[in-house]
């Protein structure tokens, strides 16, 4: 596993979770739908990061395992704190 194509996988995903997160913050946050336009985003945010990251890393079974955790790691830490927002009174 090449260190620097793992690096631009990860650095990647995070990069464009913070993007996701700021677009949500600034223009979907209280408006209409805001989590149905958020799921939108996201997932072609996570279309976007796969065949990127597809296009950069070797097709081996452990980089396939460090695009599952990439991705299920940054699910989760986009996920929490959007899900806060939305429910908050």
């Amino acid at each position: 596993m090449n260190f620097w194509d793992s690096f631009i996988v990860i650095s990647l995903i995070a990069i464009l979770n913070i993007i996701v997160f700021i677009i949500f913050k600034k223009y979907l946050y209280g408006k209409e739908n805001a989590g149905m336009k958020f799921l939108t985003l996201n997932i072609s945010k996570d279309l976007l990061w796969l065949i990127i990251s597809l296009l950069i890393i070797e097709k081996t079974k452990n980089n396939f395992l460090l695009i599952i955790i990439c991705f299920i790691v940054a699910s989760v830490t986009i996920y929490t704190p959007v899900i806060k927002q939305i429910n908050k009174p």
